[in-house]
């Protein structure tokens, strides 16, 4: 029986696809990609992740959001606009806006909290991650926050599932994963945590597409 739930947080908790936080903020300015935004963001964060476990401080962070925004922006084909967009949203790192929840996010903590499941983010993220779960009213519910960045690892390796386990005080056969990637299902299954495999986009048959039906799926 499980007594755990881990969540990942990007395109889990949050919403990370540029859809939905980057294109408005271009909307506001009266821009719009002139290149595929959807090949550029899956350059960028290919960056980002080659890259975010340098990201240890929030200085070497903001730096690394700010060369990644740049890289967006680019691939975007908005050359003679990167530099100023990218100084703009690193100033504005923390307005929730630019993080926006996963539909059903804040509610499904809260039912779980409820029923008592203890809580864990396990996620592959910079420095950044704490303030930003604070600022979008997310942190309160977990009892620990396995970034990787700041523990040194990076899913898939399993270490960082274990961390959240031994934070939690949960043995891995008493806890599941929320999450949506390949690292996710990759690193808990081989930490012994049952994986549910997530996504916001209603894209892939083997997923949940609603965070509530992780509620369905616990007793």
């Amino acid at each position: 029986m499980a007594r755990a739930v881990l969540f990942d947080v990007g395109n889990t908790l949050i919403l990370a696809s540029p859809r939905f936080w980057l294109l408005p903020f271009l909307e506001e300015r009266g821009l719009r990609p002139r290149k595929d935004p959807r090949a550029a963001a899956l350059a960028a964060f290919r960056f980002y992740e080659e890259h975010h476990l340098l990201a240890r401080d929030l200085e070497a962070a903001l730096a690394l959001w700010r060369e990644f925004h740049r890289r967006l922006f680019l691939g975007m084909g908005l050359e003679e606009h990167a530099e100023r967009l990218s100084a703009e949203l690193v100033a504005g790192w923390k307005d929730p806006r630019f993080w926006p929840l996963t539909p059903g996010a804040e509610e499904t903590l809260k039912a779980l909290r409820e029923r008592g499941y203890a809580l864990a983010v396990v996620s592959n993220w910079d420095a950044t991650l704490p303030e930003i779960l604070e600022v979008v009213g997310l942190r309160p519910y977990f009892a620990h926050l396995a970034v990787s960045a700041l523990s040194g690892v990076a899913k898939p390796d399993p270490q960082l599932f274990r961390e959240a386990l031994e934070a939690l005080g949960v043995p891995p056969e008493e806890a599941v994963h929320v999450g949506d990637s390949e690292a996710d299902l990759r690193g808990a299954e081989a930490a012994g945590v049952r994986p549910l495999l997530f996504d916001p986009l209603g894209e892939n048959p083997k997923a949940l597409h609603r965070l509530s039906g992780v509620l369905d799926y616990l007793p």
